[in-house]
């Protein structure tokens, strides 16, 4: 009798561990596949599409842009204003100004951020 309980515990062990030993394996083999396509796969779709996306834009951009025609109230220095610009550097300027701008109201959009 007691060998027949050693065999009956045996199978049991057996039939357990190779059910826990599946799903490990499998579980292992689902993450393995999971991070590869993450590295792999993704980047690529997601290049592709933000430069379909960013495509797209850029065409409708233009295609605005080519209907407008002239600058229209758009400021245009030429000749001795821009050579005057230029030496003292206001475009540089405005731009660090709109930069510290635009970082302010970034700023003030994240929470529990003090300004």
């Amino acid at each position: 009798m007691p060998a027949i309980f050693a065999a009956l515990i045996s199978f049991l062990g057996s039939a357990a561990s190779k059910i826990f030993a599946d799903k490990v394996v499998g579980w292992i083999a689902l993450k393995v596949l999971l991070t590869g396509l993450m590295i792999l796969v993704l980047p690529i779709v997601l290049n592709n599409f933000l430069y379909e996306v960013i495509e797209t834009i850029m065409g409708f951009a233009n295609q605005q842009q080519a209907g407008a025609g002239s600058l229209n109230g758009a400021m245009s220095f030429t000749g001795f204003t821009a050579w005057l610009l230029d030496c003292f550097q206001i475009p540089a300027a405005f731009s660090v100004l709109v930069s510290a701008l635009i970082l302010r109201v970034t700023l003030r959009m994240i929470p529990f951020v003090r300004i």
